[in-house]
């Protein structure tokens, strides 16, 4: 019997060694938890530019009507080649992508998604028309406008715009701004 026990005994693991089982085990488990929260983070600056920006509401009428214009404030200056500009319109379940700016004019080819902007040099404006060919740049005092057309989609006082711009080479979001319609 005593020979029994004694085999036991060499199997086993001392306590030293078990609190550094223990101790790795909490290491892996911390890295593990750690990388798929960096992962799954929603962050605004995941690796991309920085940047900060503003916009007033969207007015419903008058010679400035449906138009969205989202101002650099401060940050990071970024090619507007790189950037997408993504529309939804909650109240009116639509939604589009704008791609491949800078543009002259917005042509179907410029955007994917529902058809909710005014085609033609009449539906952009500010750094995301291109006046001097391409090489557009969206920096500090700089702003993309485009306009909802009014045919498609009739905005009303109350509603809401949720407008996010992604910088595409590093697939981050560099903006996200949610507008509301006035009059």
């Amino acid at each position: 019997m005593r020979g029994l026990s004694h085999r036991a005994a060499d199997r086993a693991v001392s306590r030293e060694g078990m609190a550094a089982i223990g101790f790795g085990l909490t290491v892996l488990m911390i890295a593990v938890t750690g990388g798929l929260l960096m992962q799954t983070s929603d962050s605004l600056s995941d690796g991309g530019p920085i940047l900060s920006t503003n916009a007033d509401p969207i007015r419903a009428d008058g010679g400035d009507a449906q138009w969205i214009r989202i101002r650099h404030k401060s940050g990071d200056t970024v090619d507007v080649a790189d950037l997408d500009l993504v529309v939804k319109l909650p109240d009116h379940d639509k939604r589009a992508r704008l791609h491949g700016l800078p543009t002259r004019r917005l042509t179907q080819d410029d955007y994917s998604g529902n058809h909710i902007f005014t085609r033609g040099r009449g539906g952009i404006d500010g750094v995301a028309a291109a006046r001097n060919g391409s090489g557009a740049t969206f920096e500090a005092g700089g702003e993309i406008a485009v306009r909802i057309e009014e045919r498609r989609v009739d905005l009303q006082v109350g509603q809401t715009v949720e407008v996010t711009i992604r910088h595409t080479e590093s697939e981050t979001v560099v903006s996200r701004e949610r507008l509301t319609v006035t009059d």
